[in-house]
């Protein structure tokens, strides 16, 4: 019985691992690649194993660091079912159209900077690209829905339960019980974990009698400071920004998991009468519209806190302050409005989309503020704000930057390291042979390793091939 870590080894995008027990083969997660490697390859367009030969595979949630690939994963030969939820399955489908959009305008930019612009084609057909819209289609046809907690056969030898993962709508925890040379093993693979306290999300749920866990470590070392305190930090910067210096206060959200829960979280203050009148809240991002309505669709998957709010006010997310822009010429509107005002867009390290033009417009005057709501990368533009440079490089023009930059942890979907910790804890029950470390930087999985009493913990490098007795 083998487990081989190919993707999020001591970094955190592109998950993807492999099990192999006897002749069987099981994928979990097959997520793109962001990180810039040294040799300056696509690592995404070809995978270190035959597609073909894999039997099935698990997504445990939509993200497109952990779905991204499987298109790519098919157009290769993978042809087996891909068991998830049906939340994920909704949000997938949203997720990876979005993403074939990107690749199609990277794909349209290279060429202008390659070619003369006039011989340029403006569409990119899809063999160009990492996969195409028939691939996306194909895995909507080879998508398996299971439910919370129900342990359900697989393929021979392997039982599959999933478990509330807490990270956004429909995000799983993977519990495999594998039957291996007359033993039986239980493994578990967190996926991404959610915040404990997190608006709308249910905690994050261990599972039960493992022998192995292969666990997210994406904030180890890190404690989030503003936790449990989402609706005040937001009504704090809104009264500031909007009342107090009759500006506009811009959030950079990713469009699935943080802006719901940031709408959701200002229309608990209009409830309680303390978001200022007359201060228009408005949501920039088309997948973020789809994915909002998925979460209403699909309320059950979402804690008692906000099914009840839901069962009063008739919506999680509508209220009279709140403006939903729908296209391009609405959003670049929003420059030209004179009055106080929220723009909540993406992407939520403000690298590409809606996000960049609001940010641009609103960086040079000392009125505006831009509230940062999660993590940014080393090297993006939310990660250049944070740093409170004096210019700002967007679109090639540097720009000064006047506008007041905060950042908050109340919004994040992933657990502090104390949060991380509790977690280890509750999934031992005293069988736990093993903890393999995923999806975080290496110095994020050391201090999770200095700071637990469980000794056996462990952080693969990619490729690395362990086997499990």
């Amino acid at each position: 019985m083998k487990l081989t870590v190919w993707g999020a080894a001591k970094q955190v995008t592109g998950s993807m691992h492999m099990l192999q027990v006897g002749n069987k083969t099981l994928l979990v997660d097959c997520g793109l690649d962001y990180e810039k490697k040294s040799d300056g390859l696509d690592h995404n367009a070809n995978f270190p194993f035959n597609p073909g030969e894999i039997d099935a595979m698990i997504l445990t949630h939509a993200h497109i660091d952990h779905s991204g690939n499987i298109p790519n994963l098919i157009k290769q030969g993978f042809d087996g079912p891909i068991f998830m939820t049906h939340p994920t399955a909704i949000l997938s489908e949203f997720l990876l159209q979005d993403s074939l959009n990107i690749q199609r305008m990277e794909a349209s930019k290279q060429k202008r900077k390659s070619r003369n612009r006039r011989r340029t084609k403006k569409f990119v057909q899809d063999g160009e690209l990492l996969y195409g819209k028939k691939h996306i289609k194909r895995m909507l046809g080879q998508m398996v829905i299971l439910p919370f907690k129900k342990e359900v056969q697989i393929l021979p030898g392997f039982a599959l339960s999933f478990y509330d993962a807490g990270h956004i709508l429909g995000s799983a925890s993977a519990r495999l019980r594998v039957e291996h040379k007359n033993m039986e093993h239980v493994i578990g693979f967190t996926g991404d974990l959610g915040n404990y306290g997190a608006p709308q999300m249910n905690p994050p749920q261990p599972m039960p009698g493992l022998d192995y866990l292969i666990s997210e470590s994406t904030y180890g070392g890190r404690l989030h400071q503003q936790t449990g305190m989402a609706a005040e930090e937001l009504e704090e910067k809104i009264k500031y920004t909007c009342i107090e210096k009759g500006g506009k206060l811009v959030i950079p959200a990713f469009s699935v998991g943080r802006t719901q829960s940031i709408i959701y979280t200002i229309h608990q203050l209009y409830r309680q009468g303390r978001l200022p009148e007359k201060i228009k809240i408005y949501t920039d991002s088309p997948l973020a519209i789809r994915s909002t309505d998925a979460y209403e669709n699909n309320m059950h998957f979402l804690n008692e806190e906000a099914q009840g709010f839901a069962n009063e006010y008739g919506s999680l997310f509508d209220f009279p302050q709140l403006e939903v822009i729908e296209d391009n010429q609405e959003s670049e509107m929003l420059s030209m409005l004179p009055d106080p005002c929220v723009i909540i867009s993406a992407a939520g390290m403000v690298e590409g989309g809606r996000i960049q033009t609001h940010v641009r417009n609103n960086i040079e005057s000392t009125k505006n503020s831009i509230l940062i709501a999660g993590y940014c990368a080393v090297g993006t533009l939310g990660h250049r704000l944070l740093q409170g440079q004096d210019f700002i490089e967007i679109n090639r023009k540097k720009r000064p930057a006047r506008a007041d930059v905060y950042r908050t942890d109340a919004f994040s979907a992933h657990p502090d390291h104390n949060g991380l910790l509790k977690y280890f804890k509750e999934s031992n029950n005293g069988k736990l042979k093993g903890i393999f470390l995923v999806h975080g930087e290496e110095h994020k999985m050391d201090a999770l390793i200095e700071g637990s009493d469980f000794k056996h913990i462990h952080k693969p490098n990619k490729g690395q091939a362990i086997e499990l007795l």
